[in-house]
């Protein structure tokens, strides 16, 4: 009976735990604001290669990318729980004040859990 009973409760202990997360959020994070000369730039997109030193360059297709994030109406946006390492981010936007109109820019960075877990800059583009 005591078996029985013992064995009742550790089934139900196991029916009860909650799930194991699949992923384990980092603290870690970048936030940009996107920036023509003196103007900030509205809803640009910014893309992420991870783990790289080499310039992905601006014709890549967006599935190139292992992340992208959009700026708000202030050229201001972040992405979190970025993976440590070398990375380039690749922003693109609009400027109305100045032809051509469409700018677009880069900056290489690097995350560190220890050093650098949160990256706050701006990133400059241009036409």
């Amino acid at each position: 009976m005591n078996r029985t009973l013992l064995l009742l409760l550790l089934l139900s202990f196991l029916q009860c735990r909650p799930e194991i997360p699949e992923t384990v959020p980092l603290p870690t994070k970048i936030c940009v604001r996107t920036q023509h000369h003196t103007i900030p730039i509205p809803h640009a997109i910014v893309h992420l290669k991870y783990n790289t030193d080499t310039f992905p360059g601006y014709d890549q297709e967006i599935s190139y990318y292992d992340a992208s994030f959009q700026t708000g109406a202030d050229g201001y946006g972040c992405i979190e729980s970025v993976p440590e390492g070398k990375h380039w981010l690749v922003a693109f936007g609009y400027d109305s004040l100045y032809f051509p109109h469409y700018v677009y820019g880069s900056l290489r960075t690097e995350i560190s859990l220890k050093y650098k877990p949160v990256l706050d800059t701006v990133l400059y583009i241009s036409e």
